[in-house]
This record gives C-alpha cells, sequence and structure tokens, in this order.
C-alpha cells in the first residue's frame, strides 16, 4: 500500500484488497518510518477464527533505524517493536503475535537479574519500583481560588450555549456561595472534606486522656448510645452521648489504665436511639468503616477497626495489622483503557471472591491484556449483594464479603505496583431505603440526608434520593469521596447515576434531544450539579492526578469543561448510547440492512472538547435480562459449537463481528475505552447474583428467584484459557487491540477522520493518530484494489489485522 503526499483525505487513493467480514476483516495501517522502504509480505492466515500475523523483511534489503515512534506512544519499545519486528533482541511473545502485534522479550538469561524482567508484560507494563524503602504518603495539592468571572467562560467553547447565559451565572454564584460559607464556617474546605476524621469513631484525646471518641449528627434523636460486645449491649452511664446545638451526638471512652482500648479490634457495634417519635432503634454508625454480616444472620453489624499494629509497607496485613502502602500512584496516561470489574464474581468458582484472591489472579491477567486502569464496581458496603452494589447502605465501609479494609488496600498497591490505575465506582446519586443495615430514616425522620416526602424516592430503583442542598449531606458525601481516594489511594471515581442526580425527574421517561432547554431550566437540580462541581474541585486540586469519569446519559453541555471555565468538571463522560446502538443493531437488523452511517455518527457523535470513555458494552448488557455482544452473535451456538474441532458458519461470523465491533469502537468511541471483566473473551450467558423471588418496582410483576445460586455469578476463566476452545481468539485479539494503543497511543489523538463510511460496499475508513483503519462489514463480499484515501504521504505497513488474506506491498 503506497500513498503520495496529499494536502487532505481526498485526491489520489491507495488500492488493497479487503477481505469480506466473515474473514475478520478490519486491518490497521502504520506509516512506515524506515527511511529506506524494504520490500515486504504481509500475511494474514485465520484458522476457525484464530488469527496470525507476520512481517518479514527481505533478505536482500536493509532496514534502518526507525524514527522515534509518536510521542502519544505508551511504550515506545513497542511501537519500534511493531514497526521493524525482524530486529528487535530476544524471542517473540506468542501471546500477543496471536492477536496480530509482534512483539519481543528481552533476553531472559541476560536480563532478568538485571532488570527484574521475568514475563512480557515486565517489558510492556514496566513494573514501578518504590520510590524509597519506607511508607509511600500522597503529596497533596493545594485548593485552587475561585475565579472571578461570572460563570460563563465556559461557553466560548460552544456560542450557541450563550442563550442560557443566566442558567450559568445562577448556578456560578450558587457554588462561589457555598465556597465562601465553607472558608467562613468550616475552617475551609480542607477541613470540611474530612468529615471522618471527626465523625464516626475515631482515636483522640479528652482531658489529657487517650481513648475513642464518637460523634454523629443526628438532629431528630431524642437520645443516643453506643452498645456492642463491649459493654454486652448494655450501654452503662458513660455510653450516653451529649447533644450539642447543631444535633451532633459525641462521646469519649478513654483507655484503660493499662492502654487497652475500651472497644477492642474487629467487635461488633451499633448505635442505640430514641427517634422524635418515642421509638427505640438501632443503627450501624453513619460514618462506619467496617461493616458485616454473620453467616447465621440476616442483619449487618457495624464493626470497630483499628488495628493495634502497623505493618510494614507492603506487607500483607495479618488481623491485628494494618497494611501500609509502599507504591507510588501511576502517572495518568494519556488515553484510560479501563477494565470493569468486581471483586466477588471474578472467580471461576460459583463463590464469593476475595480481595486478596484478586490481588493475586486477576491484577496479572489484567495487566496481561493490556488495560492500564481497572474500575471496581460494588465495593461500598451494601446489604443486598443482588444489587451490584449499587444499593449502598455503609458508605465509607469496604464491603466485608470479600475481605477486611487492609486487603483492600493491599490490592490497591499492587494494583499500583503493576502499573495500573485504580477508579471506586462510587454512588453518590442514591441510597439503601434499608433502615436496618444504611443509614435511611436513621434518626426516625426521612429527611435527614435525603429530601423528604415524595421528592426523595425513586421510584424505579426503589431507593432514597440525597438533599444536596443540605448541609450536612454536603459534608457527608464530599468527605465520602475524599475518603477513598485518601484512605484507600483510589485514583479516581466512575460516578454512578450521575443523570439521575442531576435532573429532578431523574432521567426517567425522558428523551433527552440536545436541545438545551432540557439541560438549563426548572427541571435541573441545580444544587446537585453544584455538589458536583464541589467534589470535582475538592478531588482534582488535592489529588492532581485524579480522575472523574461521570456516567450521564443526558449529555449536559459543559459536563466535561474545567471548573475554571464554570464547567461541572469531570475528566470524561461514559458514552453510554455506543452500547445500546450495537444492542438494537444486533437484535433488530439483518447484516446487510446495517447503517453504516448511522452507526459513525452514534460512535462520533459527543461534544466538542468534552472527553468520553466509550464501549461497546458494560456490566449492564451481561446482567440477567439482557445479553452481551457475544450471545447476540452466537447465543446457542455458544453451548456446542466453541470447540476448535466443530466448524460452525454463526461463531466463524461471531467472533468476526466480535472482533470487528471492539475495534471500531475503540478507534472512533471516544478518548477512552472500557470492557467489562469477561466480555473481552465473549463470556457465555449472563450474569445472575443470587436471589429470592421478588416484584419489579416498576411494574409490580412477579420476578422469580434464582434460589441463591452462585451458578452464572462468576468468571469462566476455563473457557478464556482453554487451548481446544475458540474464546482464546477473542482474548488474544483483545490483547493485540489493547497493545496496539500502548505502542500508538491513537485513542488519544486528537487527529480522528472517517474518509469513507459506504452504505453499499459495508466499508468504513478512518484515520486515528498515525494509523489508518479500514473495516468491511459487507456479510459476503470482498474487495480488490480498494480505493482508500491517507492523509499522509509515504509507505504504510500492516499493523494489526485478523484478516484472511492480505498483501501490502
Amino acid at each position: 500500500m503506497t500513498a503520495s503526499s496529499m494536502s487532505s483525505f481526498v485526491g489520489t487513493q491507495h488500492r488493497l484488497p479487503v477481505p469480506g467480514r466473515c474473514f475478520n476483516a478490519a486491518g490497521v495501517f502504520r506509516k512506515s518510518l524506515s527511511t529506506q522502504r524494504p520490500n515486504r509480505s504481509v500475511a494474514s492466515q485465520r484458522h476457525r477464527g484464530r488469527t496470525v500475523v507476520s512481517a518479514k523483511a527481505s533478505s536482500t534489503s536493509k532496514v534502518t533505524k526507525a524514527k522515534e515512534p509518536s510521542p502519544q506512544a505508551e511504550n515506545p519499545t513497542l511501537a519500534a517493536t511493531a514497526e521493524e519486528p525482524a530486529e528487535t533482541p530476544g524471542r517473540v511473545d506468542s501471546g500477543i503475535l496471536e492477536g496480530g502485534v509482534s512483539v519481543a522479550l528481552l533476553d531472559k538469561a541476560k536480563d532478568v537479574e538485571e532488570t527484574g524482567i521475568s514475563c512480557p508484560e515486565d517489558y510492556w507494563t514496566p513494573l514501578r519500583p518504590p520510590p524509597f524503602k519506607g511508607e509511600y504518603k500522597d503529596q497533596y495539592g493545594s485548593l485552587s481560588p475561585v475565579p472571578q468571572h461570572d460563570g460563563t467562560e465556559c461557553l466560548k467553547t460552544d456560542d450557541t450555549l450563550w442563550t442560557h447565559a443566566e442558567h450559568f451565572k445562577y448556578r456560578w454564584n450558587v457554588y462561589k456561595t457555598i465556597r465562601q460559607q465553607i472558608d467562613e464556617n468550616e475552617g475551609g474546605m480542607d477541613k470540611f472534606t474530612q468529615g471522618y476524621k471527626y465523625y464516626g469513631l475515631n482515636r483522640g484525646e479528652h482531658d489529657g486522656k487517650v481513648g475513642i471518641w464518637y460523634r454523629e449528627w443526628a438532629p431528630g434523636a431524642r437520645a443516643v448510645a453506643l452498645v456492642g460486645e463491649f459493654n454486652n449491649w448494655d450501654p452503662q452511664a458513660e455510653h450516653w452521648a451529649s447533644r450539642n446545638n447543631f444535633g451532633v451526638w459525641q462521646l469519649f471512652l478513654p483507655d484503660t489504665a493499662e492502654g487497652v482500648a475500651a472497644i477492642p479490634h474487629r467487635t461488633k457495634i451499633k448505635t442505640r436511639l430514641e427517634t422524635a417519635y418515642g421509638e427505640w432503634v438501632e443503627r450501624i454508625p453513619a460514618w462506619i468503616t467496617w461493616a458485616t454480616q454473620e453467616w447465621n444472620e440476616i442483619q449487618f453489624n457495624g464493626v470497630y477497626y483499628n488495628p493495634s499494629k502497623k505493618g510494614k509497607p507492603g506487607e500483607l496485613p495479618a488481623a491485628d495489622t494494618s497494611y501500609t502502602f509502599r507504591y507510588p500512584r501511576p502517572e495518568r496516561p494519556r488515553a484510560l483503557r479501563i477494565y470493569e470489574c468486581h471483586i466477588g464474581m471474578s472467580s471461576e468458582e460459583p463463590r464469593v471472591n476475595s480481595y486478596l484472591d484478586f490481588r493475586m489472579t486477576m491484577l496479572p491477567r489484567i495487566r496481561k491484556l493490556g488495560y492500564n486502569a481497572i474500575q471496581i464496581m460494588a465495593l461500598q458496603e451494601h446489604a443486598y449483594y443482588g444489587s451490584f452494589g449499587y444499593h449502598v447502605t455503609n458508605f465509607f465501609a469496604a464491603s466485608s464479603r470479600f475481605g477486611t479494609p487492609d486487603e483492600l488496600k493491599a490490592l490497591v498497591d499492587e494494583a499500583h505496583r503493576l502499573g495500573l490505575v485504580v477508579l471506586i465506582d462510587i454512588v453518590h446519586s442514591h441510597a439503601s431505603k434499608n433502615t436496618n443495615d444504611g443509614i435511611n430514616m436513621f434518626d426516625g425522620t426521612d429527611s435527614m440526608y435525603f429530601h423528604g416526602g415524595s421528592r426523595g424516592y425513586h421510584w424505579m430503583w426503589d431507593s432514597r434520593c440525597f438533599n444536596y442542598g443540605n448541609w450536612e449531606t454536603l459534608r457527608f458525601l464530599l468527605s465520602n469521596a475524599r475518603w477513598w481516594v485518601d484512605e484507600y489511594k483510589f485514583d479516581g471515581f466512575r460516578f454512578d447515576g450521575v443523570t439521575s442526580m442531576m435532573y429532578h425527574h431523574h432521567g426517567l421517561q425522558m428523551a433527552f434531544t440536545g436541545n438545551y432547554d432540557e439541560y438549563f431550566g426548572m427541571a435541573t437540580d441545580v444544587e446537585a450539579v453544584v455538589y458536583l462541581m464541589l467534589m470535582n474541585t475538592m478531588i482534582h486540586d488535592y489529588f492532581p492526578t485524579a480522575i472523574t469519569i461521570g456516567e450521564d446519559v443526558s449529555g449536559m453541555p459543559t459536563f466535561c469543561r474545567p471548573i475554571a471555565e464554570g464547567g461541572v468538571g469531570f475528566d470524561y463522560r461514559l458514552q453510554m448510547a455506543i452500547a445500546d446502538k450495537w444492542i438494537e443493531i444486533l437484535g433488530k437488523y439483518r447484516d446487510q440492512d446495517w447503517d453504516i452511517g448511522n452507526i459513525i455518527h452514534t460512535l462520533t457523535n459527543r461534544r466538542y472538547a468534552e472527553p468520553c470513555v466509550g464501549y461497546a458494552e458494560s456490566h449492564d448488557q451481561a446482567l440477567v435480562g439482557d445479553k452481551t455482544i457475544a450471545f447476540w452473535l452466537m447465543d446457542k451456538d455458544m453451548y456446542d459449537a466453541m470447540s476448535l474441532d466443530k466448524p460452525s458458519s454463526v461463531v466463524d461470523r461471531g467472533i468476526a463481528l466480535h472482533k470487528m465491533i471492539r475495534l471500531i469502537t475503540l478507534t472512533l468511541g471516544g478518548d477512552s475505552y472500557l470492557n467489562f471483566m469477561g466480555n473481552e473473551f465473549g463470556h457465555p450467558e449472563w450474569i445472575d447474583f443470587p436471589r429470592g423471588d421478588s416484584y419489579d418496582n416498576s411494574t409490580g410483576a412477579f420476578v422469580p428467584g434464582n434460589g441463591g445460586s452462585l451458578d452464572k455469578c462468576r468468571r469462566r476463566w476455563d473457557l478464556a484459557d482453554a487451548e481446544h476452545l475458540k474464546y482464546k481468539f477473542m482474548q488474544s485479539f483483545d490483547r493485540a487491540m489493547n497493545h496496539l494503543d500502548k505502542a500508538f497511543g491513537f485513542v488519544s489523538s486528537s487527529h480522528q477522520y472517517i474518509s469513507r463510511k459506504d452504505e453499499s460496499d459495508k466499508v468504513v475508513v478512518c484515520e486515528r493518530g498515525d494509523l489508518v483503519f479500514v473495516f468491511n462489514f459487507h456479510p459476503t463480499k470482498s474487495y480488490k484494489d480498494y480505493g482508500v484515501g491517507c492523509k499522509n504521504g509515504g509507505s504504510y505497513k500492516v499493523g494489526h489485522s485478523p484478516v484472511h488474506t492480505l498483501n501490502v506491498t
């Protein structure tokens, strides 16, 4: 494929064969960096879905040193290896080779001792050594002052927003006012957002004595006591709290004369209180950091968690030892390749997995696949496992189903050692209505942290809606966001259900058309939007490398513009429409009826200068009641036709489209990419958490349970790793796809151009960064000498191709 110098994408075209889609027709071409062009033969041979790509220089040609790869490359060595595979040292990593990218290993005999490199991942994703032998501690940033403008700076990227300038001015004024009130009344944002150091149970002093402080905001309570195993659940005089003028109850429990804490580590506790209506109830403290459920009990208990010993940096914690961080946070990637995961269902066996097992088995797998970030779901404690973690009961507590808080810290630290960014899927859009285990009606009133009456109830989710205009709700939620980043060293958030937060209608029964009146009017919950602005201010200022991603389906303008401009301040928006579009296409249309233009429009329809995370499917599509892309494509054939010795045109088509859908989504779908755990290899069936019979909240329809089974609440890694099954081809392709971005950094490139979207040929040709992508979605036709326009002149070579046959000279 030879290119002439061109000033645009139109003009001289270049000819290449484009096989039919049933032969996995997607090609990626890279402009050759050699100063002298060698005679190359590049061939791809497919064997029942398996792709093997080779690139060899002619024995008579001279290969000169390649130029420096793109500055966007995450691993320049990998880019150079892919450019000149014949010249690389050591042996080839066959796992990536099968997927279509040639790479090399260092000579183990020589370099393991010198560099510590013992596997391909150590080469392509270098381990992060600790900066020194001691404990890693964050270096905090400083809070930025409130810019002196009227909140309309963000409108300069979109002149059409000036029609709603008054809304932006009002929103900015609310933000400025709260910032000023925090400074005047709370001692500043730094103190205000560390409420966990004051509320809940904390070590401290009183009248010269060392002990435990317990503080709780419960303005509607008449009396409050702390009970638990430490006092045999029978409060004595010293276990009753006193109330101040702001509804905060507090008590102090001094250590014994021998220096022993009044409440032993890892013992159960609860708050016993009298409500405003004279009812006596027991609650788990709202700021509790761990809550557990005994195997023979239904309700959870709060647990006083305070190990007496501090472990050595990086040392796995014992029962009475806290974990000490050793490894620094990774540098913020130019583009995220996110592996969305769930600790509990990550086991191959039908059981609830642990933090330590995930640390040992899953982190190396994720790193090997080429992802640079993990997004962990369901970490905030949730009494109902089947809620997927979205009905949170204890906001500051790491879920005890998977282990202890210190074991979670060990997981995060190990991920950092492996170079992985760690994001937490945080839920501040609503809370569980569970009064026994959660914060709902904590003091007996329905309007404590939440809106009272019908406004405080989410009818679709059967949960409680926060009152973001309440001062103590702001303290609680802002402190909660900081807690996870500060205490556990998470690198940022995926904020769940943001659309529900930002509108009074919660986005329910609402089709957003793009009309600005839908975003900036009476339907907008300005207090919720301002809370998000305050959260983004705090997180980004104090933790400069932190990343925030918002799950917003509405497409609110300025959602991903900086706070300094008057924007909401998120780094990314989840591009949720893409997954819906793929499911719509697979469920409704024949292959020959695919609307290529509509697909491209959905992939690229995002606001200018507001980054998005694109994905073909997430956990939503994997849940029971829905179907993954692989299941839509192959359905029942996944049960009996995935063996290499069982030919199936359905499976061949399914694997081909599975690869192409993911690659084109990675290429055009946004500025970062996300995949849900197991979907990379086409995990069969669905996710079904253990559950009993229930009724749908919105329709009242009966929903049968599954008898509490964990059989469908796991990931079958044995299928992906089996040499005799075709799942390995999808997994290899996914790994190669990720390493292609690692090598060339095309996902973060601002250069994106679609030069062809042919409805008749079903062909898409596009450029992203330095690469040219060619997709043939036609179910039966292949093309020879197909004209492709390229921006840059020179020689091109295959960078990644799952095609049946492709010769480029």
